[in-house]
């Protein structure tokens, strides 16, 4: 529970940060840039957290992934903000602009866990 704690509010901070620096900057407009780089970021941490933590580690150091992968992802990536702001943009009549968030959050989502993947195990073997 400690690690879901400290690893949850720790990716809660870090969204947040990181939501206000994207929508402080000149050029965001339209599509949520903020959101759009937390998804794809997100899985980009808990692809390689996957891999690393529950395919590289031994067993006994599993609960690691409860800090970074339950805790600090789950806190961290915003699929709920996603949604709403995808809605947003359809119900102001930005169809194009919620089409463009819906796809390029899932291929450049599953383009990041793909990436993360393939670097771990261009480092090394599993075990």
């Amino acid at each position: 529970m400690f690690l879901l704690f400290m690893g949850g509010g720790l990716g809660t901070c870090v969204r947040w940060w990181l939501s206000s620096w994207f929508n402080a900057r000149p050029w965001v407009h339209g599509l949520p840039w903020g959101t759009f780089a937390i998804n794809v970021s997100g899985s980009f941490i808990l692809g390689m957290a996957a891999v690393l933590i529950l395919e590289r580690l031994p067993p006994q150091h599993q609960n690691w992934y409860l800090l970074v992968g339950t805790g600090f992802c789950g806190g961290y990536t915003t699929f709920s903000t996603f949604e709403w702001e995808t809605f947003k943009l359809v119900r102001d009549g930005s169809w194009m602009f919620a089409l463009a968030n819906v796809v390029g959050s899932v291929v450049a989502g599953f383009a990041a866990v793909l990436l993360a993947v393939t670097l771990i195990h261009a480092i090394g073997p599993p075990r």
